[in-house]
């Protein structure tokens, strides 16, 4: 079954997370990988997860809330909803309408009483919550249903977060192109000054960086990676200009030896170049 947002509050939802581990002693800085390991998430994903800007899903929320041994509904604060949701409990579900399936969370109270007309049912069909209009229809171990919750999915959430840094527009967008068909979220960056404000706002999971730009290099804005909120991102430098002179080899080495980057000749091999970052992503 589709596992679909949880909330539309996510902004909620995130700041009772980041109480709850701050009571258990995680601090801030660390709350991102902290929720990065739990939920296998990558730092973008986790980070956009924990500023409230990428909808939370149930497993997701009784994941945090059981590694923590604390009950999941203080992290949706189900109970003060309204009066009548006292007792009931949030279940991923699929919600019917016609022939029409969507993933949904519904609220589940209890059993149906005999001769009780709610205006939905939920009820469980080889081990899957399942939500109906009700329509007179006789439904074994029905429950009445206090809430439903619908929310489109947000792909893009679910991938990482790629920078493609390069004062050629043409090469920088034909990259995040590639990238974006091969799985990622990528984003287009037309220069270092750019870059270096976007970094104060954003975390990227990976940055693929031109080497030279003009007279200035890539390597200060390496090191400003690496003293971000995700110093550990995977960093690719691309150079077209050691054949000619214009890059220094030994500059792009130390750079390389110091702070852990690929580097890779322009035109670079974009096939290439994307599986090597999977693999320092983790991913298939």
């Amino acid at each position: 079954m589709a596992n679909e947002a949880l909330s539309a509050d996510s902004l909620a939802v995130a700041e009772r997370v980041r109480d709850l581990m701050s009571r258990h002693g995680i601090g801030k800085r660390q709350q991102t990988t902290e929720l990065c390991r739990i939920l296998d998430l990558s730092f973008s994903q986790g980070h956009r997860k924990l500023r409230g800007n990428s909808p939370w899903t149930l497993a997701q929320i009784k994941k945090v809330a059981e590694v923590y041994d604390e009950p999941a509904a203080q992290l949706f604060d189900a109970q003060t909803l309204d009066a009548g949701m006292v007792g009931a409990t949030a279940q991923e579900a699929v919600f019917t309408v016609g022939a029409i399936e969507m993933a949904c969370t519904a609220w589940v109270g209890a059993p149906l009483e005999p001769g009780s007309r709610p205006e939905f049912v939920a009820y469980s069909k080889l081990g899957q919550w399942r939500v109906a209009r009700y329509d007179g229809a006789l439904y074994q171990n029905a429950f009445e249903v206090h809430k439903i919750e619908i929310y489109p999915r947000r792909a893009e959430n679910d991938k990482p977060l790629i920078a493609v840094v390069d004062d050629d527009r043409a090469s920088a967008d034909n990259l995040r192109e590639y990238l974006e068909r091969s799985g990622f979220a990528a984003l287009a960056i037309y220069g270092l000054a750019a870059f270096a404000e976007t970094l104060q706002s954003q975390v990227f999971d990976g940055v693929v960086i031109d080497w030279l730009f003009g007279s200035q290099t890539a390597a200060d804005a390496i090191r400003a990676i690496r003293n971000s909120e995700n110093p550990e991102a995977a960093i690719f430098v691309l150079t077209g200009e050691l054949l000619t002179g214009k890059a220094s080899e030994s500059e792009i080495s130390d750079v390389v030896r110091t702070y852990d980057v690929a580097c890779y000749e322009k035109p670079a091999r974009m096939a290439i170049l994307v599986a090597d970052l999977s693999k320092r992503l983790n991913r298939p």
